[in-house]
C-alpha cells in the first residue's frame, strides 16, 4: 500500500468515524499500522531557532522515538508542531499504537457498549491543560463528553470500609450530613482531630531524605488516615502499597511545606495567604498555558467540568494523534519492530530495530519505553556485568480490570465509583480488588439525549444556544457543539449498568501467576456481589490484564531519578532522552507533560535527558486566589 493510499484511508475513517464502531476502526488503523517501513516523510532542512549539532547546517534533523504508546505519540506531535522540518520515526514493538490506551466496542442485544480497558478519563486541570489543547488542536472537541462540577460523577465518590459504601464528604451534601459521617462512619476515625492537631505536632529531623506516604501522613495526621482512606486513593492511582510508595516524589508540596512552615496545614495556610509555591519549571509551564489561544466556549467547558473523555473511548485521542502524524507526511511508522539496541555515535544515535540487517542513525532519540526495556536496549554486550544500568530499577505492577455490562440500570448508587482502601478486613475484600469503576456515570444516555427530558425547555431559549453555540447543563452533561446530535459512548436503545473491576496492583506483588480470563470474571462477580449486591449475569464482558502497567514510586525515587540522569547524560551527552509515566506521573496527562517538556527542551537547544528538572530547588510563588492578599514584587504572575 503507497503511503498516500494509507493516508487517504486514515482520513476517510475520520470523517465516517460516526457511523463505525471503534473495534472495526481499530482494526483498520491495526492493518494499515503494522504495513512496516512505510516512508511517510520529506528529507527537509533544519528548523529555525533550533542548535546545530552537526557543522552541516543543511542536515536535516532527525529523531527516534522509542515506544508508540501515548507518549511517543505526543513527542512525535509536539516535534511536528515545534519544528515543521524534523523528521521523526517511531518504532513499536507490538501491531499496533496507543499502548495502554484500548476503547473497544462489543455487540449487546440492542447495540453496542463501549469498554475502556485502561484509562477511561482525562482531568482538565493541571497538566490536563495539554490533553484540553489536543481537544482544540486535533479538532476532537465535537467528539468530546463532558461530565459537569454538578453530575453525580463529581460530587459522589465513595469508598468501601469495613463492608459497607461511604461517600465522602462534598459540599452538596450540605455541613449536617458531612459532619454527621465524619463523626459516625469507622473510616473517619480520628482523621478530624488528626486533621487539627497537626498544627502542633513538630516537624520532621532534617535528616530525613525520604519515606514512605504510610510513614508520612500517619506521623503528621494518624495511622487510620491512611489505612482507611489514603490507602485506597493509592490503589485509584498507582494501584499500591502506601507503606512503600514515596512522600517525596507523591506529594512534594506537603513535604517541603513541613521542612520549611512545619507541617501540612501550616503551609496551607501560608499558601492561601501568600499564594501557593512551584518550582520555576512549573511556572514557566503555567505561564505558556495562559498564551493559548482558547476557543472561547471550550475554555468555558472545560472550566465548569471536572473530567471528560470521547464518544469513541479515549482511542480516540491515539486516532486523533495518528491522523495528525500522517497528514503531516513527515512521520514514519515502524510497527512490528521492536528495538533491539540504542547506540552513541559522533554523529549522533544508531538504532537498530530486530528482524532489520541495518541499523538507522539519528540526531535525537527520545524514549518512551519503560526503564526495564530501555536498560535492555542500552546495554553494551561487551561491558563489564558490574556496571551499572543505565536507569536504577523501578518497580512496577501489574493490573487486571473487567469491564462488565448488565441489562438492568442504575445497579449502583449514583457517583463516579468507589476505591478499596489497604485497612478494609481480609473477609470484604477476598478477591484483593482496588476498586470500581461506575462507567455509566459520566457519559450520557439515550433519555439525555431527548429533548423532553432537557433541563432547558424553553424553545426559544434553546434554539438561540444551538444557533449561537453556548453551553447548556442537560442532565448534568455538557454539550460543546450544540448543532450536531450530543454525544453518548453506548449506542443502546435502553442504558444498562456498566461497570469497570480493578483488581491486583501491588496485593499481586508476590503472586506466582495471575488469573485467567475466566478466574477474573468471577473474582469481579463475587466483588460486585458482595459490595453492590449484583446477581445478574453481565450481558457482556471483557478481561484486560495490564502486565507491569504503572510504574512504582517507592522510597528514593527522586534519588534513582537524579543518578539516571547523570547516567544518561554520561552515556549520550542529551542525544537520547526519555520520557514517559516513570518520572513526574502516571496519568496520560503526565505522559502529554513528560513529552511535551523533552521536545521544548530540543527545540531550545537546552542540554538535558528528560529528567534535568528532578530535585530542582528554584521556585516562584503563584499570585494568591484571596483578593487583597500581597504578593512580592520579585515574584512572578503565573495565576492561570
Amino acid at each position: 500500500m503507497t503511503s498516500a493510499r494509507l493516508g487517504c484511508a486514515v482520513m476517510d475513517r475520520a470523517r465516517h468515524q460516526s457511523h463505525l464502531c471503534t473495534g472495526a476502526a481499530m482494526l483498520r488503523c491495526q492493518a494499515a499500522f503494522h504495513t512496516r517501513h512505510v516512508v511517510l516523510g520529506l528529507r527537509l532542512g533544519l528548523a529555525p531557532g533550533l542548535r546545530s549539532y552537526s557543522s552541516d547546517a543543511e542536515q536535516t534533523h532527525n529523531v527516534a522515538i522509542l515506544g508508540g504508546g501515548i507518549t511517543g505519540l505526543a513527542s512525535a506531535y509536539y516535534l511536528t508542531k515545534e519544528l515543521p522540518n524534523v523528521r521523526v520515526t517511531i518504532y513499536e514493538a507490538s501491531d499496533r499504537i496507543g499502548g495502554w490506551l484500548s476503547s473497544k466496542r462489543v455487540p449487546v442485544k440492542d447495540g453496542t457498549v463501549l469498554f475502556e480497558a485502561g484509562p477511561r478519563t482525562l482531568r482538565p486541570n493541571g497538566n490536563g491543560v495539554l490533553s484540553g489543547k489536543l481537544l482544540q488542536e486535533l479538532d476532537l472537541a465535537k467528539d468530546a463528553i463532558f461530565a459537569q462540577r454538578t453530575s453525580p460523577a463529581a460530587r459522589n465518590r465513595y469508598v468501601y470500609y469495613p463492608d459497607h459504601l461511604v461517600r465522602m464528604p462534598h459540599p452538596s451534601a450540605g455541613i449536617a450530613d458531612n459532619l454527621w459521617s465524619l463523626f459516625t462512619e469507622p473510616v473517619f476515625s480520628g482523621t478530624p482531630w488528626g486533621i487539627v492537631s497537626e498544627f502542633f505536632k513538630p516537624a520532621r529531623d532534617p535528616s530525613v531524605q525520604d519515606e514512605s506516604v504510610g510513614d508520612f501522613f500517619s506521623r503528621r495526621i494518624g495511622r487510620n488516615a491512611v489505612d482507611r482512606l489514603l490507602s485506597g486513593v493509592l490503589h485509584g492511582i498507582y494501584a499500591g502499597d502506601a507503606w512503600q510508595l514515596s512522600a517525596r516524589s507523591l506529594f512534594p508540596a506537603q513535604w517541603r511545606d513541613e521542612a520549611e512552615t512545619g507541617g501540612i496545614m501550616a503551609g496551607v495556610v501560608k499558601s492561601q495567604a501568600d499564594g501557593r509555591r512551584v518550582t520555576k519549571h512549573e511556572g514557566d509551564f503555567l505561564l505558556e498555558a495562559k498564551k493559548f489561544q482558547w476557543d472561547p466556549l471550550l475554555k468555558a467547558t472545560l472550566k465548569d467540568n471536572t473530567a471528560f473523555t470521547l464518544k469513541d473511548g479515549l482511542q480516540g485521542l491515539v486516532d486523533g494523534l495518528a491522523r495528525h502524524l500522517f497528514a503531516k507526511g513527515n512521520v514514519e511508522f515502524k510497527t512490528s519492530s521492536p528495538v533491539s539496541s540504542v547506540k552513541l555515535t559522533p554523529a549522533g544515535i544508531e538504532v537498530t530495530a530486530q528482524g532489520s540487517e541495518q541499523s538507522e542513525s539519528y540526531r535525537h532519540a527520545i524514549s518512551a519505553l519503560s526503564p526495564s526495556h530501555l536498560n535492555e536496549v542500552a546495554k553494551d554486550p561487551t561491558a563489564d556485568s558490574n556496571v551499572a544500568s543505565l536507569v536504577p530499577t523501578i518497580p512496577s505492577v501489574t493490573v487486571m480490570t473487567v469491564n462488565l455490562y448488565y441489562r438492568t440500570p442504575d445497579l449502583h448508587p449514583p457517583g463516579f465509583g468507589y476505591l478499596i482502601p489497604q485497612a478494609t478486613p481480609f473477609e470484604s475484600n477476598p478477591e484483593r480488588a482496588l476498586g470500581v469503576v461506575f462507567d455509566s456515570a459520566y457519559s450520557p444516555s439515550s433519555k439525555d439525549l431527548d429533548l423532553a427530558n432537557w433541563q432547558v425547555t424553553d424553545t426559544q431559549l434553546l434554539q438561540k444556544a444551538r444557533e449561537n453555540g453556548q453551553l447548556i447543563n442537560v442532565n448534568d452533561f455538557a454539550w460543546y457543539n450544540m448543532p450536531n446530535r450530543p454525544n453518548t459512548q453506548d449506542d443502546v436503545k435502553e442504558r444498562g449498568t456498566k461497570l469497570t473491576v480493578m483488581l491486583g496492583g501491588h496485593w499481586w506483588n508476590e503472586w506466582p501467576s495471575f488469573p485467567d480470563e475466566q478466574q477474573g470474571l468471577a473474582l469481579a462477580k463475587s466483588v460486585l456481589q458482595r459490595h453492590l449486591n449484583i446477581t445478574e449475569e453481565p450481558e457482556a464482558y471483557q478481561v484486560n490484564v495490564q502486565k507491569d502497567c504503572i510504574p512504582q514510586y517507592t522510597v528514593g525515587h527522586e534519588d534513582r531519578l537524579k543518578k539516571a540522569h547523570n547516567k544518561l547524560w554520561s552515556e549520550y551527552k542529551g542525544r537520547l532522552r526519555v520520557a514517559g509515566n516513570w518520572m513526574s506521573g502516571v496519568g496520560v496527562n503526565d505522559c502529554l507533560r513528560s513529552a511535551w517538556d523533552v521536545v521544548r527542551s530540543i527545540r531550545d537547544g537546552r542540554d538535558g535527558t528528560g529528567l534535568e528538572q528532578v530535585g530542582t530547588s528554584e521556585y516562584v510563588r503563584l499570585k494568591p486566589r484571596r483578593p487583597g492578599a500581597a504578593v512580592k514584587e520579585a515574584e512572578r504572575d503565573t495565576t492561570l
